[in-house]
């Protein structure tokens, strides 16, 4: 098994690691406070996967493709500062960021080439503690699925205004290049008309048969319906409707054998 983790951190990890005291053989995974030790993030931007919309996020580049494994998850633990030392101004002035802007429920995903991207699921992170000995929590099970990007969007934090994440560790494997073989590459998606008012028609051409899930999410990244879908043939319709959406962009995405397809919807009333 690979550990895999934010490079920075791994850096600060070893290093507290390499000079372990006494107290520290009780707690010899625990994280920083230091704020150059996080990710924070206070204004929204367009996501790597359009199925998101803009929003909080933070993207994880593995270099490589692994079959991901268990996880650990330490959120934001920067605490603020309660008291000074001599009146210096670096004491003084509050520490960026809160407790309260870790991030609380946020949405997973996974993807080969960055491109296309498979929904991994929600996930609930509690709040950090604030403390030098902090080990985190446990992280999602990603149960061997095939991966090189691990997208993280916040879906709801803690009570603060930003949003902020301090480490992931995730352990994995190698994949080989069978492994990774998309299983939708010569799967084709499409919607007539489109865009509409009324209604329009999905055509899925050369998916595999078998059970597929449908979403729809608009360009906020709010899921509008999902449901599933027994594909029998090589060519399956079935119809969307518009009389209960608005008039604006939407997302329909495919997602099947651990991969998906995705295309844009234009609805104009």
């Amino acid at each position: 098994m690979m550990e895999i983790r934010h490079s920075i951190l791994f850096c600060f990890a070893f290093f507290i690691l390499s000079h372990l005291g006494a107290q520290d053989v009780m707690f010899p995974d625990r994280h920083s406070t230091t704020f150059s030790e996080a990710w924070l993030s206070c204004q929204t931007a367009p996501s790597p996967n359009p199925l998101r919309g803009n929003g909080h996020w933070i993207l994880y580049n593995l270099n490589d493709t692994y079959a991901l494994q268990n996880s650990k998850i330490w959120n934001f633990n920067t605490p603020e500062r309660i008291n000074s030392y001599n009146n210096e101004s670096w004491s003084v002035n509050p520490l960026q960021g809160k407790l309260a802007d870790g991030m609380r429920d946020v949405m997973i995903d996974i993807s080969i080439d960055g491109i296309n991207w498979q929904e991994w699921g929600r996930f609930t992170i509690p709040i950090g503690p604030g403390s030098s000995m902090y080990q985190g929590v446990a992280g999602p099970d990603f149960g061997g699925k095939i991966a090189r990007y691990v997208l993280i969007t916040g879906l709801s934090n803690h009570g603060g205004t930003c949003y902020g994440l301090s480490e992931i560790k995730i352990f994995g494997s190698i994949a080989t290049i069978s492994s990774v073989e998309d299983p939708l590459k010569d799967a084709t998606l499409s919607a007539s008309p489109n865009p509409f008012n009324n209604g329009s028609v999905i055509s899925l051409t050369d998916f595999p048969t078998g059970e597929a899930r449908i979403s729809l999410v608009d360009i906020n990244g709010r899921e509008i319906f999902s449901n599933n879908i027994d594909i029998q043939s090589n060519n399956t319709t079935f119809d969307i409707s518009g009389a209960q959406l608005s008039s604006g962009l939407y997302f329909l995405n495919i997602s099947q054998n651990g991969a998906s397809k995705s295309i844009k919807l234009e609805v104009i009333k």
